[in-house]
């Protein structure tokens, strides 16, 4: 077989993935770009030109929901830096690591719903939570943990840090694998404390690791909050916990503005590929 035909039968080959993912893919970006221009109703379309982008930057709700997704992504160098610890402590296999390689990674095969609607019900009114709180008489600590904004955010980035700690762990441990056993060992022999170990070995020789959980992260911030904040506070009260994400549910699904849903839809999408940007522009750095 020539280096011709090697090739066409390559791009044949390829012929049905690119056909899946010009249908599932890029035609619903395509519509989406194209309808963020309309007034939509999911039936009907009008061009309306810039009308539903000027309407997300003067309506007052962009810098809330702004605010919303900033609040969970300065919560990522929390589970970077616990999942990172939590991998170093399995890695060196501490007492009972067995047992809780598998603790740590169980909410992961869990879905988003499940997990916010488990901790919802902790955190009723009669949940667990306050049952406990109550019989150690932390009674008058007590609050309306669904009705405080503060406390909605604590628990929708508790419920973030439970389902993602399992996914970085294993994240980190692959990358622990790939550091020499002689690089521990000359350490100890010298002296170095444990923190010592951590910060002066294991955190630079994982760079690439963290950089890639750090991404990710970071765009699951702004693009896969919806099922944690539908399941536990809904987006409420008002708007006070709603990302961009979900109010794009809101606009579509609730009111009806498929057209303005659209156009923020595509709002996120450049503020995810401009974060990714920088990003990759950091990492290059840091690779020089």
């Amino acid at each position: 077989m020539s280096l011709k035909q090697e090739r066409w039968v390559g791009l044949l080959s390829l012929l049905p993935a690119f056909l899946l993912l010009a249908i599932f893919v890029g035609y619903p970006m395509l519509n989406t770009f194209f309808h963020s221009f309309t007034s939509w109703d999911g039936v009907t379309s009008k061009f309306i030109g810039l009308s539903n982008f000027k309407n997300i930057i003067t309506n007052g709700d962009l810098p809330l929901m702004l605010r919303n997704n900033l609040i969970f992504l300065l919560s990522v160098p929390g589970i970077l830096l616990i999942s990172l610890v939590v991998s170093v402590l399995l890695h060196e296999e501490v007492l009972g690591w067995r047992f809780f390689r598998s603790v740590y990674y169980l909410p992961s095969i869990l879905s988003t719903v499940v997990i916010g609607f488990l901790v919802k019900t902790m955190f009723s009114g009669r949940g667990v939570v306050n049952t406990i709180m109550e019989s150690v008489g932390l009674g008058d600590y007590i609050v309306s943990w669904l009705e405080n904004v503060p406390a909605e955010f604590m628990i929708l980035i508790l419920c973030f840090y439970w389902q993602t700690l399992g996914q970085g762990t294993l994240i980190f441990l692959s990358g622990l694998s790939s550091i020499s056993p002689e690089l521990y060992d000359a350490a100890k022999i010298d002296g170095t404390t444990w923190w010592q170990r951590l910060f002066h070995i294991i955190i630079p020789s994982l760079y690439p690791t963290i950089f890639y959980f750090t991404i990710v992260n970071v765009i699951y911030v702004f693009v896969g909050l919806f099922g944690l904040v539908f399941a536990v506070t809904g987006g409420g009260p008002g708007y006070e916990t709603t990302p961009i994400d979900y109010m794009i549910y809101i606009q579509a699904f609730k009111s009806g503005n498929m057209g303005y849903a659209s156009a923020l839809s595509m709002f996120l999408f450049v503020i995810v590929m401009f974060i990714t940007w920088i990003q990759l522009k950091i990492s290059k750095r840091l690779d020089q």
